[in-house]
């Protein structure tokens, strides 16, 4: 009798053990995670996989923890925790990351003179998620059919609160130091496919992403780079694909202005004609940063499945993260953003009627004096024209919060303003935040036809 009783506990024990592995989170990591890990060798600390920071879920409790909007939570403290890049034109396979240390903290602090360090109030906001969980690739993206209220669910997660000043500030430093080099032990690859390590000028192709962690590792934010250009008194050695990912996703045709003008795409066809398929698609293709954020963010999302992940950016860059925070409904929070509807639209993200902007946790914040903000550096007389910058678009996505140095303050409309030293100095840290609104009415490229 005992020992027929110990075999029919055998299958049951079995099938424990299977289920055991199925569920562990190393039994279905993402192809990505064990790229990583065969990449990384040795037992330096500062050269742990991504998947070491595996955090069970958000500090806000499991899932289904309800939240109501405008619930103020408690704050959260971030502190630059890694720098991602991932090559471009130059280098498309290149992924390197640097994880940065409290003693790399406080040496570039010690540098740099600004603190990497940075406290922000969070409260309960609407967001729409995809109701299909498998949205890793398309997310809210549409090409085929319309997205309508049976594609999404509405839910209330914690976002940074853009109604408080001083949080406000906090996430313009995050992506002032975006711009600047960090002191590190160095950088690492991520991809087994491409060797950089003796390649001069990696670091001046692709795009930067710099991951800011709470201390639990339980909420993320991602600040990427915006773009690097002489015309805002700096360059960079990304400058040249900068601008060419500006041109296409800011301009109305390709950045082909007038007949004195090259495009940066073949999809002009005479006039002020313009091939909607072919834009479309120039817009979607490998090169364009879009794609490259996209892969940055879910880099971030493996290392830590479990976590509340926000975005920001600053000019390109943030016109950037406001189309991933559109695509798949993260709280997004940006700064001096050229109007990025029109990329959205070509993207083919969701748009109203289908969906209400104050349903989605996603804020451009910008200040009258800046042209390419307002949409107004455009045309012969302008600085982005004979700098060769086709900044022809104006309309934004979800809510922007508009402050106004030129009626309060006498400011002239400046393409220096862009700069986002001048606005933190100018006016985030002298004035309140004013409130964040839907754009009404707002058209882009009126002259133009699409066909």
């Amino acid at each position: 009798m005992p020992r027929q009783s110990s075999l029919a506990f055998i299958p049951l024990l079995t099938l424990y053990i299977l289920a055991l592995t199925y569920l562990s989170p190393s039994a279905h990591a993402h192809p990505f995670l064990a790229s990583v890990s065969d990449n990384i060798g040795g037992n330096d600390n500062s050269q742990r996989p991504f998947n070491s920071h595996r955090h069970p879920s958000s500090r806000y409790g499991s899932p289904v923890t309800i939240l109501s909007e405008g619930q103020e939570l408690p704050d959260e403290t971030l502190s630059l925790r890694h720098l991602l890049h991932h090559g471009g034109d130059r280098y498309p396979g290149l992924f390197r990351r640097m994880d940065l240390e409290a003693s790399d903290i406080q040496r570039s602090e010690l540098l740099t003179g600004e603190s990497l360090v940075h406290r922000v109030k969070v409260k309960g906001t609407t967001t729409l998620k995809p109701r299909d969980q498998s949205y890793r690739n398309q997310g809210f993206r549409s090409f085929d059919t319309s997205i309508g209220p049976e594609s999404w669910t509405k839910q209330v997660v914690p976002a940074p609160d853009v109604t408080d000043k001083e949080s406000v500030l906090q996430l313009s430093k995050m992506n002032y130091n975006s711009y600047t080099e960090v002191a590190s032990p160095g950088w690492y690859d991520l991809e087994g496919n491409w060797s950089v390590n003796s390649t001069f000028g990696w670091e001046e192709d692709g795009l930067r992403g710099h991951v800011f962690a709470s201390a639990d590792n339980s909420t993320l934010i991602i600040a990427i780079k915006g773009t690097s250009a002489a015309i805002l008194g700096g360059g960079g050695g990304t400058s040249t694909r900068d601008k060419i990912n500006d041109n296409l996703l800011f301009s109305c045709c390709c950045a082909k202005v007038d007949r004195t003008w090259r495009g940066v795409c073949d999809c002009n066809t005479g006039g002020y004609q313009c091939d909607q398929t072919c834009v479309e698609n120039s817009v979607q293709s490998g090169d364009i940063y879009y794609g490259i954020a996209m892969t940055l963010l879910w880099a971030v999302q493996d290392m830590y499945p479990g976590a509340e992940v926000w975005l920001t950016g600053h000019s390109l860059g943030g016109g950037l993260t406001a189309l991933l925070g559109l695509t798949f409904g993260i709280p997004t929070v940006t700064f001096e953003t050229p109007g990025d509807r029109l990329a959205a639209q070509r993207l083919h993200l969701p748009m109203p009627p289908a969906i209400n902007w104050d349903d989605f946790p996603l804020f451009h914040i910008g200040h009258t004096a800046d042209p390419i903000f307002q949409g107004v550096c455009n045309g012969p007389a302008s600085t982005c024209y004979y700098s060769g910058f086709a900044m022809e678009s104006k309309c934004h996505t979800g809510r922007t919060c508009v402050y106004d140095p030129v009626t309060e303050d006498n400011w002239k409309v400046d393409i220096r303003t862009h700069r986002l030293f001048d606005t933190i100095e100018g006016v985030i840290k002298v004035k309140e935040v004013p409130p964040c609104k839907t754009e009404v009415d707002c058209k882009d490229c009126e002259l133009w036809e699409y066909k």
